[in-house]
């Protein structure tokens, strides 16, 4: 089975040891048949992050660009207390199913930060 997130490896060690801002930035739609479907499963059947201690600080689809050439289709920041709630979050069996992480791949372009907070 294909596991669609490895917070173990995206998350810099640096930031494993208290809080820290993570950031979401979907770039455009791949294939808007897939998107929908991924959007289905990620809106509507996951977990969102304040039932694992996250703190959604800002969320935007479409996202408001005021300086540079990118588009972003969405941009999420979230305040994570600690890495193991952000893995909590991130490792949900729902996007552990069969088919979850290739769907998701067909989707989005799609970029992910972290960001040391205190």
């Amino acid at each position: 089975m294909t596991t669609l997130f490895d917070p173990d490896r995206e998350v810099p060690d640096a930031l494993k040891t208290g809080p820290f801002l993570s950031v979401f930035i979907v770039h455009g739609i791949a294939d808007s048949e897939a998107y929908e479907r991924y959007q289905a499963i990620s809106d509507g059947q996951s977990d969102k992050p304040i039932k694992f201690g996250g703190q959604v600080i800002g969320f935007s689809k479409p996202a408001y660009r005021f300086v540079g050439p990118e588009e972003a289709h969405a941009l999420a920041v979230i305040r994570w207390p600690n890495f193991e709630a952000f893995k909590a979050w991130r490792t949900q069996p729902i996007y552990a199913a069969d088919g979850v992480a290739d769907l998701h791949a067909e989707a989005e372009l799609e970029s992910v930060y972290f960001l040391p907070c205190s």
